[in-house]
Order: structure tokens, then sequence, then C-alpha cells
């Protein structure tokens, strides 16, 4: 069965705790997709980490968002690749 994506049909800003700083990338940062890849890195570096303390179920729950981490960056670069005119360096 395919696992839906950790905030599927809600809207993650709701989940913020009062006052929780966040961080916002969008399509259109010509750096988004690097910046997607790098996280999905470090969540298979964290699931290693927690398959090396014997922590299974974090170590493939942190495996399956670092998966759907990636298919956004996916996303991010076809979606670059459709809409060249709109894609800038942050200013």
């Amino acid at each position: 069965m395919a696992r839906q994506p950790k905030y599927s049909g809600i809207n993650p800003i709701e989940r913020l705790h009062r006052g929780e700083p966040y961080f916002f990338i969008r399509g259109q940062d010509r750096l988004s997709v690097a910046a997607v890849i790098e996280y999905s890195h470090l969540l298979r570096y964290e699931s290693t980490n927690a398959l090396l303390r014997g922590d299974e179920n974090l170590s493939d729950s942190l495996k399956k968002q670092a998966d759907e981490v990636l298919s956004y960056a996916q996303k991010f670069k076809e979606w670059q690749q459709a809409n060249p005119d709109k894609v800038k360096i942050p200013d």
C-alpha cells in the first residue's frame, strides 16, 4: 500500500507551535532542487544513525521521508524545466 505524504490533506503551517520559526522553499527558487535533495540526504544520514542505535522503526520512517522529499525535488526540477521564465535566483 502506498504511503500518504506526511502532510497529505492538512496545512502544515497549522501544525506549527506558537512562535515556532519555519522555512519555506518555492519551486521558482533556482536553488530549491539542490536544497531539497540535500535535506533528503540528511534524512538518510539520520536513518543510518537510528539503525546503528537499534531503532529500526525510526530508521524506516526516516528512509520513507527521504524518499518522499526526493520525489519533491523531482517535482521542483520538472516544474523548473517546464517554467524556465519563472525560475530565478532569490532576491
